[in-house]
Protein backbone atom coordinates (compact mmCIF):
# COMPACT_ATOMS: atom_id res chain seq x y z
CA UNK A 1 0.00 0.00 0.00
CA UNK A 2 1.46 3.71 -1.20
CA UNK A 3 1.99 5.74 1.93
CA UNK A 4 -0.58 8.26 0.19
CA UNK A 5 -2.98 5.12 0.97
CA UNK A 6 -2.05 5.35 4.33
CA UNK A 7 -4.58 7.86 5.59
CA UNK A 8 -5.55 9.31 8.42
CA UNK A 9 -8.83 11.32 9.48
CA UNK A 10 -9.38 14.10 11.67
CA UNK A 11 -12.06 13.74 14.96
CA UNK A 12 -15.03 16.51 15.53
CA UNK A 13 -18.47 16.78 16.60
CA UNK A 14 -17.89 15.52 19.99
CA UNK A 15 -20.20 13.04 21.39
CA UNK A 16 -20.40 12.68 25.14
CA UNK A 17 -18.27 10.30 26.75
CA UNK A 18 -20.11 7.22 28.89
CA UNK A 19 -19.36 6.11 32.57
CA UNK A 20 -20.82 3.13 34.43
CA UNK A 21 -20.26 -0.36 34.51
CA UNK A 22 -23.53 -2.57 35.64
CA UNK A 23 -24.14 -5.60 33.80
CA UNK A 24 -27.96 -5.62 32.05
CA UNK A 25 -30.90 -6.72 33.92
CA UNK A 26 -31.22 -9.17 30.71
CA UNK A 27 -27.28 -10.63 31.37
CA UNK A 28 -26.80 -14.15 32.31
CA UNK A 29 -23.01 -13.16 33.02
CA UNK A 30 -21.92 -13.96 36.42
CA UNK A 31 -21.28 -11.47 39.07
CA UNK A 32 -16.94 -10.86 39.56
CA UNK A 33 -14.83 -8.22 40.28
CA UNK A 34 -14.42 -5.42 38.47
CA UNK A 35 -11.26 -5.79 35.64
CA UNK A 36 -8.44 -3.78 37.04
CA UNK A 37 -5.35 -2.34 34.79
CA UNK A 38 -4.70 -5.18 31.81
CA UNK A 39 -0.88 -3.59 30.93
CA UNK A 40 -0.14 -7.47 32.63
CA UNK A 41 -1.93 -9.16 29.91
CA UNK A 42 -3.69 -10.56 32.02
CA UNK A 43 -7.60 -11.50 30.89
CA UNK A 44 -10.87 -11.54 33.21
CA UNK A 45 -13.41 -14.17 33.20
CA UNK A 46 -15.54 -14.22 30.54
CA UNK A 47 -18.35 -13.60 32.93
CA UNK A 48 -16.83 -10.89 34.53
CA UNK A 49 -18.74 -7.35 34.21
CA UNK A 50 -17.02 -5.02 31.43
CA UNK A 51 -15.82 -1.29 32.28
CA UNK A 52 -17.62 0.90 29.11
CA UNK A 53 -15.33 1.85 26.24
CA UNK A 54 -15.23 5.78 26.14
CA UNK A 55 -16.57 6.19 22.65
CA UNK A 56 -16.46 10.18 21.73
CA UNK A 57 -15.23 12.19 19.14
CA UNK A 58 -13.03 14.17 21.31
CA UNK A 59 -11.34 11.18 21.78
CA UNK A 60 -10.83 9.57 18.36
CA UNK A 61 -6.83 9.61 17.00
CA UNK A 62 -6.82 8.48 13.78
CA UNK A 63 -9.11 6.88 11.15
CA UNK A 64 -7.66 4.64 8.57
CA UNK A 65 -8.69 2.55 5.61
CA UNK A 66 -7.48 -0.76 4.12
CA UNK A 67 -9.18 -3.12 1.47
CA UNK A 68 -8.80 -6.71 2.47
CA UNK A 69 -8.28 -9.05 -0.34
CA UNK A 70 -10.87 -11.41 -0.66
CA UNK A 71 -11.82 -14.08 -3.41
CA UNK A 72 -14.89 -15.59 -3.34
CA UNK A 73 -13.70 -19.25 -3.83
CA UNK A 74 -11.42 -18.44 -1.17
CA UNK A 75 -7.74 -18.39 -0.46
CA UNK A 76 -5.74 -19.70 -3.17
CA UNK A 77 -3.05 -21.73 -2.52
CA UNK A 78 -1.24 -23.87 -5.16
CA UNK A 79 1.61 -23.89 -7.23
CA UNK A 80 1.91 -23.53 -11.13
CA UNK A 81 3.98 -22.56 -13.71
CA UNK A 82 4.33 -19.02 -14.76
CA UNK A 83 6.82 -18.49 -17.89
CA UNK A 84 10.20 -19.66 -16.47
CA UNK A 85 9.35 -19.27 -13.09
CA UNK A 86 7.87 -21.80 -10.82
CA UNK A 87 5.51 -20.03 -8.66
CA UNK A 88 3.36 -20.81 -5.43
CA UNK A 89 0.74 -18.43 -4.90
CA UNK A 90 -0.47 -17.72 -1.59
CA UNK A 91 -3.08 -14.88 -1.52
CA UNK A 92 -6.73 -14.16 -1.25
CA UNK A 93 -7.23 -14.58 2.63
CA UNK A 94 -10.32 -11.47 2.88
CA UNK A 95 -10.20 -10.97 6.67
CA UNK A 96 -8.17 -13.75 7.57
CA UNK A 97 -4.71 -12.85 6.75
CA UNK A 98 -3.39 -12.34 9.78
CA UNK A 99 -5.47 -14.68 12.09
CA UNK A 100 -4.24 -17.46 9.28
CA UNK A 101 -0.69 -16.33 8.10
CA UNK A 102 1.74 -18.98 9.68
CA UNK A 103 -0.97 -21.62 9.14
CA UNK A 104 -0.94 -20.68 5.21
CA UNK A 105 2.50 -19.81 5.27
CA UNK A 106 3.31 -23.45 6.84
CA UNK A 107 1.22 -25.16 3.86
CA UNK A 108 3.05 -22.81 1.31
CA UNK A 109 6.64 -23.30 2.33
CA UNK A 110 7.61 -26.76 1.49
CA UNK A 111 5.68 -26.19 -1.92
CA UNK A 112 8.08 -23.83 -2.65
CA UNK A 113 11.12 -25.54 -1.07
CA UNK A 114 9.70 -28.42 -3.09
CA UNK A 115 11.30 -27.36 -6.47
CA UNK A 116 14.51 -27.95 -5.03
CA UNK A 117 16.14 -24.96 -4.90
CA UNK A 118 17.35 -22.75 -2.16
CA UNK A 119 17.28 -18.91 -3.67
CA UNK A 120 13.91 -18.43 -3.48
CA UNK A 121 11.44 -14.71 -3.83
CA UNK A 122 8.74 -13.71 -2.19
CA UNK A 123 6.41 -10.93 -3.36
CA UNK A 124 4.45 -9.03 -0.64
CA UNK A 125 5.76 -7.67 2.57
CA UNK A 126 2.59 -7.91 4.04
CA UNK A 127 1.87 -10.90 6.87
CA UNK A 128 1.51 -13.51 4.69
CA UNK A 129 4.79 -12.27 2.59
CA UNK A 130 6.91 -11.94 6.25
CA UNK A 131 5.34 -15.20 7.77
CA UNK A 132 6.21 -17.05 4.45
CA UNK A 133 9.88 -15.88 3.70
CA UNK A 134 10.46 -16.08 7.78
CA UNK A 135 9.18 -19.99 7.47
CA UNK A 136 11.77 -20.57 4.36
CA UNK A 137 14.61 -19.14 5.63
CA UNK A 138 14.05 -21.55 9.24
CA UNK A 139 14.51 -24.61 6.72
CA UNK A 140 17.57 -23.30 5.07
CA UNK A 141 16.32 -21.38 1.98
CA UNK A 142 18.02 -17.44 0.62
CA UNK A 143 15.10 -15.27 1.11
CA UNK A 144 14.57 -12.12 -0.82
CA UNK A 145 11.07 -9.92 -0.30
CA UNK A 146 9.94 -7.82 -3.45
CA UNK A 147 7.18 -5.01 -3.03
CA UNK A 148 6.51 -1.86 -3.49
CA UNK A 149 5.58 -1.32 0.17
CA UNK A 150 6.43 -2.14 3.51
CA UNK A 151 5.43 -2.19 6.89
CA UNK A 152 3.98 0.20 8.29
CA UNK A 153 2.70 0.78 5.05
CA UNK A 154 1.22 -2.13 3.97
CA UNK A 155 -2.75 -3.57 4.11
CA UNK A 156 -1.43 -5.54 6.89
CA UNK A 157 -1.50 -2.65 9.24
CA UNK A 158 -4.68 -1.59 8.41
CA UNK A 159 -5.89 -4.90 9.83
CA UNK A 160 -8.34 -5.24 13.14
CA UNK A 161 -6.10 -8.44 13.71
CA UNK A 162 -8.09 -9.92 16.39
CA UNK A 163 -7.56 -13.94 16.41
CA UNK A 164 -10.61 -15.52 13.87
CA UNK A 165 -10.46 -15.82 10.32
CA UNK A 166 -13.34 -14.61 9.19
CA UNK A 167 -14.65 -12.81 5.62
CA UNK A 168 -12.56 -15.90 3.55
CA UNK A 169 -15.46 -17.30 0.64
CA UNK A 170 -18.75 -17.22 -0.23
CA UNK A 171 -20.17 -20.39 1.23
CA UNK A 172 -21.81 -21.39 -2.09
CA UNK A 173 -18.35 -20.96 -4.00
CA UNK A 174 -15.73 -22.66 -1.57
CA UNK A 175 -14.80 -25.96 -2.72
CA UNK A 176 -14.32 -28.89 0.26
CA UNK A 177 -11.06 -28.82 -0.20
CA UNK A 178 -10.35 -25.17 0.46
CA UNK A 179 -12.08 -25.35 3.39
CA UNK A 180 -10.23 -28.39 4.88
CA UNK A 181 -7.18 -26.24 4.29
CA UNK A 182 -9.13 -23.65 6.32
CA UNK A 183 -9.05 -25.42 9.21
CA UNK A 184 -5.76 -26.73 8.74
CA UNK A 185 -4.34 -23.33 8.60
CA UNK A 186 -5.82 -22.34 11.27
CA UNK A 187 -5.34 -24.86 13.84
CA UNK A 188 -1.40 -24.51 12.95
CA UNK A 189 -1.58 -20.67 13.01
CA UNK A 190 -3.48 -20.42 16.44
CA UNK A 191 -0.54 -22.61 17.95
CA UNK A 192 2.29 -20.39 16.50
CA UNK A 193 0.84 -17.77 17.62
CA UNK A 194 0.37 -18.77 21.19
CA UNK A 195 4.23 -18.53 21.74
CA UNK A 196 3.81 -15.23 21.26
CA UNK A 197 0.88 -14.30 23.90
CA UNK A 198 2.10 -11.81 26.07
CA UNK A 199 5.26 -10.86 24.94
CA UNK A 200 5.34 -7.32 24.44
CA UNK A 201 7.69 -7.32 21.46
CA UNK A 202 5.09 -8.67 19.20
CA UNK A 203 2.11 -7.18 20.59
CA UNK A 204 0.21 -10.46 20.98
CA UNK A 205 -1.87 -10.87 24.20
CA UNK A 206 -5.14 -12.33 25.06
CA UNK A 207 -8.61 -10.56 25.13
CA UNK A 208 -12.38 -11.94 25.97
CA UNK A 209 -14.74 -11.55 22.98
CA UNK A 210 -18.57 -11.30 22.31
CA UNK A 211 -21.12 -11.16 19.63
CA UNK A 212 -24.33 -9.95 20.18
CA UNK A 213 -27.64 -10.51 17.85
CA UNK A 214 -31.36 -9.92 18.21
CA UNK A 215 -31.56 -13.33 16.10
CA UNK A 216 -30.18 -16.56 17.16
CA UNK A 217 -26.65 -16.50 15.90
CA UNK A 218 -26.09 -19.43 13.13
CA UNK A 219 -24.42 -22.31 15.05
CA UNK A 220 -24.61 -24.70 11.85
CA UNK A 221 -20.89 -25.19 11.13
CA UNK A 222 -18.05 -24.71 14.12
CA UNK A 223 -15.66 -21.74 13.89
CA UNK A 224 -12.74 -21.92 11.31
CA UNK A 225 -10.44 -24.22 12.33
CA UNK A 226 -12.74 -26.17 14.98
CA UNK A 227 -14.44 -25.34 18.08
CA UNK A 228 -12.05 -26.11 20.18
CA UNK A 229 -9.40 -23.53 19.20
CA UNK A 230 -11.46 -20.75 21.14
CA UNK A 231 -11.30 -21.23 24.45
CA UNK A 232 -14.55 -20.95 27.19
CA UNK A 233 -16.26 -21.01 23.66
CA UNK A 234 -20.40 -20.18 24.40
CA UNK A 235 -22.70 -20.33 21.40
CA UNK A 236 -25.94 -18.73 21.18
CA UNK A 237 -26.30 -17.97 24.43
CA UNK A 238 -29.97 -15.96 25.66
CA UNK A 239 -28.82 -12.71 27.02
CA UNK A 240 -25.33 -11.36 27.47
CA UNK A 241 -23.69 -8.07 28.26
CA UNK A 242 -25.30 -5.84 25.81
CA UNK A 243 -28.39 -6.87 26.64
CA UNK A 244 -29.75 -8.46 23.18
CA UNK A 245 -31.47 -11.60 22.86
CA UNK A 246 -28.28 -13.82 22.08
CA UNK A 247 -24.54 -13.72 22.42
CA UNK A 248 -21.32 -16.29 21.63
CA UNK A 249 -18.32 -15.47 24.02
CA UNK A 250 -14.87 -16.98 23.96
CA UNK A 251 -10.68 -15.93 24.61
CA UNK A 252 -8.56 -15.20 21.91
CA UNK A 253 -5.68 -13.74 20.77
CA UNK A 254 -5.39 -9.54 20.02
CA UNK A 255 -2.51 -9.07 17.42
CA UNK A 256 -1.49 -5.47 17.28
CA UNK A 257 -0.60 -5.23 13.63
CA UNK A 258 1.77 -1.83 13.62
CA UNK A 259 3.99 -3.84 16.92
CA UNK A 260 3.62 -7.39 15.21
CA UNK A 261 4.63 -6.44 11.75
CA UNK A 262 7.66 -4.88 12.98
CA UNK A 263 8.92 -8.14 14.80
CA UNK A 264 8.41 -9.68 11.72
CA UNK A 265 10.55 -7.55 9.79
CA UNK A 266 13.40 -7.78 12.55
CA UNK A 267 13.17 -11.39 12.55
CA UNK A 268 13.52 -11.22 8.36
CA UNK A 269 16.44 -9.23 8.84
CA UNK A 270 18.20 -10.23 11.76
CA UNK A 271 18.21 -13.75 9.63
CA UNK A 272 19.94 -12.20 6.71
CA UNK A 273 16.82 -11.03 5.03
CA UNK A 274 16.59 -8.79 1.91
CA UNK A 275 13.65 -6.30 1.52
CA UNK A 276 13.52 -5.22 -2.38
CA UNK A 277 11.75 -2.40 -3.67
CA UNK A 278 10.04 -3.82 -6.87
CA UNK A 279 6.61 -3.55 -8.74
CA UNK A 280 5.49 -6.24 -10.98
CA UNK A 281 2.24 -5.40 -13.49
CA UNK A 282 1.75 -8.57 -15.56
CA UNK A 283 3.48 -11.83 -14.92
CA UNK A 284 6.03 -11.15 -17.62
CA UNK A 285 7.54 -9.04 -15.23
CA UNK A 286 8.48 -11.86 -13.01
CA UNK A 287 11.33 -12.79 -15.95
CA UNK A 288 13.70 -9.96 -14.69
CA UNK A 289 14.00 -12.03 -11.17
CA UNK A 290 17.27 -13.97 -10.28
CA UNK A 291 15.35 -16.71 -8.65
CA UNK A 292 13.45 -19.30 -10.89
CA UNK A 293 11.19 -19.71 -7.31
CA UNK A 294 8.51 -17.30 -6.19
CA UNK A 295 6.26 -17.14 -3.42
CA UNK A 296 3.29 -14.91 -4.75
CA UNK A 297 1.84 -13.21 -1.72
CA UNK A 298 0.94 -9.99 -3.04
CA UNK A 299 -2.87 -9.92 -1.87
CA UNK A 300 -4.91 -7.92 -4.27
CA UNK A 301 -2.33 -7.01 -6.85
CA UNK A 302 -2.32 -10.77 -8.03
CA UNK A 303 -5.74 -9.71 -9.14
CA UNK A 304 -4.00 -7.64 -11.48
CA UNK A 305 -0.94 -9.72 -12.13
CA UNK A 306 -1.73 -12.67 -12.48
CA UNK A 307 -5.44 -12.06 -14.28
CA UNK A 308 -7.02 -13.52 -11.35
CA UNK A 309 -10.70 -11.82 -11.77
CA UNK A 310 -11.93 -13.49 -8.79
CA UNK A 311 -10.14 -11.47 -6.19
CA UNK A 312 -11.95 -8.03 -4.90
CA UNK A 313 -11.35 -5.37 -2.12
CA UNK A 314 -13.49 -6.07 0.85
CA UNK A 315 -13.03 -2.38 1.87
CA UNK A 316 -12.84 -1.68 5.79
CA UNK A 317 -12.53 1.69 8.10
CA UNK A 318 -11.00 1.74 11.20
CA UNK A 319 -10.69 4.43 13.64
CA UNK A 320 -9.01 4.72 17.17
CA UNK A 321 -10.10 5.88 20.50
CA UNK A 322 -7.15 6.59 22.93
CA UNK A 323 -6.10 3.71 25.28
CA UNK A 324 -7.82 2.38 27.91
CA UNK A 325 -6.08 0.35 30.43
CA UNK A 326 -9.71 -1.12 32.36
CA UNK A 327 -10.49 -2.84 28.57
CA UNK A 328 -10.06 -6.49 28.05
CA UNK A 329 -12.91 -7.04 25.83
CA UNK A 330 -13.74 -7.15 22.40
CA UNK A 331 -17.23 -7.59 20.47
CA UNK A 332 -18.83 -7.64 17.31
CA UNK A 333 -22.43 -7.21 15.48
CA UNK A 334 -25.15 -6.30 13.85
CA UNK A 335 -27.19 -3.70 15.90
CA UNK A 336 -30.80 -2.64 14.40
CA UNK A 337 -31.09 1.10 12.90
CA UNK A 338 -26.78 1.44 13.44
CA UNK A 339 -25.52 -1.59 11.58
CA UNK A 340 -22.63 -3.75 11.64
CA UNK A 341 -19.99 -2.80 14.66
CA UNK A 342 -16.91 -4.41 16.06
CA UNK A 343 -14.60 -3.27 18.65
CA UNK A 344 -11.06 -4.39 20.00
CA UNK A 345 -8.59 -3.68 22.78
CA UNK A 346 -4.77 -2.33 21.61
CA UNK A 347 -2.21 -1.14 24.40
CA UNK A 348 -1.90 1.54 21.52
CA UNK A 349 -5.54 2.82 21.52
CA UNK A 350 -9.60 1.00 21.54
CA UNK A 351 -9.99 0.13 17.43
CA UNK A 352 -13.74 0.66 16.55
CA UNK A 353 -14.82 -0.82 13.30
CA UNK A 354 -17.81 -2.13 11.32
CA UNK A 355 -17.40 -1.74 7.26
CA UNK A 356 -16.79 -4.97 5.09
CA UNK A 357 -17.43 -3.04 1.11
CA UNK A 358 -17.10 -5.80 -1.33
CA UNK A 359 -15.97 -4.14 -4.18
CA UNK A 360 -15.31 -0.63 -2.84
CA UNK A 361 -11.91 0.34 -4.19
CA UNK A 362 -12.39 4.03 -2.53
CA UNK A 363 -8.93 4.20 0.18
CA UNK A 364 -10.44 8.06 1.38
CA UNK A 365 -11.71 7.72 5.06
CA UNK A 366 -15.54 9.01 5.63
CA UNK A 367 -16.17 11.49 7.82
CA UNK A 368 -20.21 10.01 8.42
CA UNK A 369 -18.71 6.57 8.74
CA UNK A 370 -16.44 7.69 11.62
CA UNK A 371 -19.34 9.43 13.14
CA UNK A 372 -21.35 6.39 12.91
CA UNK A 373 -19.02 4.02 14.65
CA UNK A 374 -18.14 6.54 17.44
CA UNK A 375 -21.73 6.89 18.07
CA UNK A 376 -23.04 3.19 17.50
CA UNK A 377 -19.58 2.01 19.96
CA UNK A 378 -21.22 4.97 22.40
CA UNK A 379 -24.47 3.27 22.39
CA UNK A 380 -23.13 -0.39 23.16
CA UNK A 381 -21.18 1.41 25.75
CA UNK A 382 -24.21 3.00 27.19
CA UNK A 383 -25.89 -0.82 27.32
CA UNK A 384 -23.25 -1.80 29.72
CA UNK A 385 -25.50 -0.34 32.44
Amino acid sequence: MKRRHFLTAAAGLGVASLAGCATSSGSRLSRAPLPGATGDALVQPIGAPMRPIQSSMDRVTRTIVGLRPFRKPGPRLEAVKVGSKDVVHNYGHGGGGVSLSWGVAELAAPLAKGFGRSNIAVLGSGVIGLSTAILLQRSGAQVAIYAKDFPPYTTSNVAGAMWHPVTLFERDQVSDATLAMLDQASRIAFNRFIRYANDPAYGVYWIRQHSFSDKPLDTTYPYTGGDDLYPGLLRNQPGGPFGFAYYDAYYTLMIDPDIYLRALVRDFMNAGGRLVEATFDTESDLEALSQVTIVNCMGLGSGKVFGDESIIPARGQLSFLLPQNDIDYGYAGVAPDRGLLYSFPRKTGILLGGSVDKGDWDLAPRQEEVQRMVAGHAWLASRLG
